[in-house]
């Protein structure tokens, strides 16, 4: 039996999102399609197109699928973009779909790869983080753009990272 609800709701639809028990809606196919893109509402958050016939998760409704697709802002230059994942919950293979969708991919070693992508780091981050569980995380550093994300890395790493990525260098060391 498949894990997809087989609705076909008409495009006129409303959804509703229920997030840490709270629901907000309603909300148009097309502000779906944004949220999902963003990461903003995850295959696993609970939705629905009328909230007092039941929630059900995003992945399960066909009309939901496929709304994850990243889109390309400004330039669609190619850049060269390194991922380093630490994967615990078992969603390997779901992520690994994830980024072969992005573009041209190279498995350098466990857990690191090239890819050869048109996306942002930050498209990349979004699309990526929706196949991942808690205690997942990962790192995207774009090589071509300078440019850098992550996901699930802690509190603190926006402050630490920030103290370093566009940090002067220090002074050379005189010579003796």
């Amino acid at each position: 039996m498949s894990d997809v609800a087989r609705i076909n709701f008409p495009a006129a639809t409303q959804w509703w999102v229920q997030i840490r028990g709270r629901s907000f809606g309603p909300y148009s196919i097309e502000q779906m399609a944004r949220f999902m893109s963003e990461g903003r509402v995850r295959p696993t958050s609970l939705v629905a197109d009328n909230p007092e016939k039941g929630w059900v998760e995003a992945r399960k409704i066909m009309s939901l699928r496929g709304l994850r697709t990243p889109s390309v802002h400004g330039s669609v230059e190619a850049a060269n973009v390194f991922v380093q994942a630490e994967i615990f919950s078992g969603a390997t293979m779901a992520f690994l779909a994830g980024l072969e969708g992005l573009g041209t991919v190279c498995d350098l070693a466990p857990g690191l790869w090239l890819v050869r992508t048109k996306f942002s780091a930050s498209a990349i981050r979004n699309t990526l983080s929706q196949t991942l569980e808690t205690g997942d995380r990962f790192v995207v550093i774009d090589a071509t753009r300078d440019r850098l994300a992550w996901f699930n890395l802690g509190p603190g790493t926006d402050v630490r990272i920030g103290k370093v990525w566009n940090a002067p260098l220090r002074p050379e060391p005189k010579s003796l």
